[in-house]
C-alpha cells in the first residue's frame, strides 16, 4: 500500500533531500511577494522606494533574493549558533544535543534559540546596511550623471 521513502533509489533520495533543503527559498519568495501586494493595496504609503510597485501573481527578482538571503540566514543562523555552543557551553554529549535540539518543544526555548535569533539580526542589520550603501552610491552615481 504505502510507499516508503527508504524504497526509493539513492540518486532520488538524494535529489529529495536536497529540494527539501532549499524548500525555504520559494516559501520566503511567494510569502514576500503577496505580503508585499497586500501591503501595496491597503496600505501604499509603506512602500519601499528601491522596490516599486509590485505586480503580478509570481515573485519578482526581489522578491527571489529575500528567499535566498532569508535561507541564508536561517543557516549560517545555525552554523553560527552551533558554533558558540560548541565552543563555549561544550558537555559529553554537546554535540547530540546540538543535532537533536528539534526533538521536543520544551528545547526550542534555551540559550542557544536566543542565539540563532540575535544572529540572524545582526546578519538582516549588516544586509540592510549594505543595501542601503550601495542604493546611496547609485542616487549619487546617477545624480552626477545628469
Amino acid at each position: 500500500m504505502g510507499y516508503s521513502l527508504m524504497e526509493l533509489s539513492p540518486k532520488m533520495q538524494i535529489l529529495l533531500y536536497f529540494a527539501l533543503l532549499l524548500s525555504p527559498i520559494p516559501v520566503v519568495a511567494i510569502a514576500h511577494h503577496w505580503l508585499h501586494v497586500f501591503l501595496d493595496r491597503y496600505s501604499p504609503n509603506t512602500r519601499s522606494p528601491e522596490l516599486g510597485k509590485i505586480e503580478g501573481i509570481f515573485p519578482g527578482l526581489m522578491s527571489w533574493w529575500e528567499g535566498l538571503y532569508g535561507w541564508m540566514t536561517i543557516a549560517l543562523a545555525m552554523l553560527l549558533s552551533g558554533m558558540i555552543r560548541f565552543l563555549f557551553f561544550l558537555s559529553d554529549d554537546s554535540l547530540y544535543e546540538m543535532l537533536g535540539w528539534w526533538d521536543e518543544l520544551r528545547n526550542f526555548f534555551t540559550i542557544y534559540t536566543l542565539i540563532r535569533v540575535v544572529t540572524a539580526a545582526y546578519l538582516y542589520q549588516f544586509e540592510y546596511t549594505v543595501r542601503h550603501h550601495l542604493i546611496a552610491i547609485g542616487a549619487a552615481n546617477q545624480s552626477n550623471e545628469e
